[in-house]
């Protein structure tokens, strides 16, 4: 059983930064959020409310300050990733050779029921099934030395029938009859409304205005970036979800951008003339000309959180179709016998080598560990039905994990544990988790020793500490 009587250290030595854009009341109701984030294995209101058995607060106005958001999350999320910047080891950096890399993915959180505002059936490509979801859409910061999440969104699915008022007043056709037929036939309608809106989505922005997809609203985490941050330069690293043409010229040519995006075996490479492969039969025909003694692969050293891993990629600058300019293709394999799986990789930077791609691949694989441990700290542990307060708790998860990883690296906060729990920490997030739990214990010991030197009975302190448990 978690009870805190009082918050954890990181709490205390961290949320002053975020004192000003909250009320006194709201900043009190804030940093218990974050202790039950950190520490209970209950992320809900109720038991987050109920951890602090010493100093009870009503529950229905900790209920209306997460539904209410009476404060800035924008501003909040600019304020935490300002925690990061104070540090050299936590900053971004972007110098040659050595910079971070931005991942842009996205995760679902999935849940029973369908009272939640914006819940959906959507595609679990894990698990291959429909699943009633929220789908997050993250922006992930990550160097050889740490990693964090830079900013969030949350989609919100498509009200198609305000979509087809929207195309018709740009002058977009819409059939009459799928129109007539939309609540008659409602999976047709949707498919029709989907296609049509993937051919318009780049050439009518207007469309956005009334629906953005995941991609989208991705692009507008990029667009947060450039504006906050504008003089720090960044690659962006993508999956195959967000690689796409449209996409890639707009952080080239818009953003101003370097990207590594995911390519499928299907997709087409334009050679010269008209003479046009898949990936899969132009890596076929590489394959064969390297065993047949003409060198296509060779042995790549990319440098990865200290380590050093090894692959073997054939680079070159290539016509992709679809992309309006060449693409640094890159096909690399992990064992030297080429077999396996192969990957493909594309940059707009034709005249990066192979192990820097790959170096810029490797880093979005940090924002994977970042949905999978942020739902370890609760980002879908929530039973909010109002949207708002879900993006509340999103941004109050990502507050709490963002102070974990500043804690990982603060020599003064670590001393303290060794100090005090006599334990080494080795920087993990895990254990800093169990760290912050047993934290709670000893000072719940110490308390129990003090009320009882002060003459308290056991079992009246007993009954204090269970009750706001019991009630």
């Amino acid at each position: 059983m978690n009870i805190l009587v009082k918050l954890p250290c990181v709490v205390e030595r961290y949320s002053p930064e975020f004192e000003s854009l909250f009320s006194p009341e709201g900043y009190r109701y804030f940093r218990r959020y974050l202790s039950g984030i950190l520490v209970s294995d209950n992320k809900t209101l109720d038991g987050i409310n109920r951890l602090f058995v010493t100093e009870r607060r009503n529950q229905s106005s900790f209920n209306r300050f997460v539904n209410r958001q009476n404060f800035d999350i924008e501003a909040l999320n600019r304020r935490r990733v300002g925690l990061m910047q104070q540090t050299e080891l936590t900053r971004f950096k972007s110098s040659a050779g050595d910079s971070g890399v931005l991942a842009l993915d996205d995760t679902l959180m999935s849940h029973y029921g369908r009272h939640f505002d914006h819940i959906y059936q959507l595609w679990d490509h894990v698990h291959e099934h429909y699943t009633l979801s929220h789908n997050l859409i993250s922006l992930h910061y990550s160097d050889d030395r740490t990693d964090y999440s830079v900013d969030h969104d949350l989609w919100e699915p498509p009200d198609w029938e305000a979509v087809a008022i929207k195309m018709r007043e740009l002058g977009i056709h819409v059939n009459d009859k799928k129109w007539e037929n939309r609540t008659t036939e409602l999976s047709k309608w949707r498919a029709y409304m989907r296609d049509r809106y993937k051919d318009c989505q780049y050439k009518k922005p207007e469309l956005w205005d009334v629906y953005k997809t995941k991609v989208l609203r991705g692009l507008e985490l990029l667009r947060r970036f450039r504006r906050d941050y504008p003089g720090i330069e960044l690659p962006v690293a993508m999956d195959g979800g967000y690689t796409g043409a449209e996409v890639c010229k707009i952080i080239d040519q818009e953003l101003k951008m370097a990207y590594v995006g995911n390519l499928a075996d299907y997709q087409i490479i334009i050679q010269s003339g008209s003479v046009r492969k898949s990936l899969g039969e132009f890596t076929a025909e590489l394959l064969e000309q390297h065993r047949g003694g003409q060198t296509k692969f060779h042995k790549t050293t990319v440098h990865y959180k200290g380590q050093e891993e090894t692959y073997y990629a054939y680079c070159a600058t290539h016509r992709i179709k679809g992309y309006e300019q060449k693409q640094r293709l890159v096909i690399s394999y992990k064992k030297e016998q080429l077999n396996g799986t192969p990957r493909y990789s594309i940059s707009n930077r034709t005249h990066w080598h192979a192990s820097g791609i790959l170096r810029i691949r490797r880093h979005r694989w940090p924002i994977e560990t970042f949905h999978q441990e942020g739902k370890d700290e609760g980002l879908d542990k929530y039973q909010l039905r109002d949207f708002r307060a879900i993006r509340t708790h999103v941004a109050f998860v990502s507050t709490a994990y963002t102070m974990l990883k500043r804690a990982a690296h603060d020599d003064e906060l670590l001393s303290t544990f060794r100090q005090r729990l006599q334990i080494e920490p080795n920087g993990t997030l895990p254990l800093l988790r169990r760290l912050l739990q047993l934290e709670a214990l000893m000072a719940l010991v110490e308390y129990v020793h003090l009320q009882a030197n002060n003459g308290t009975s056991i079992e009246n302190i007993l009954q204090q500490l269970m009750r706001p448990v019991a009630y």
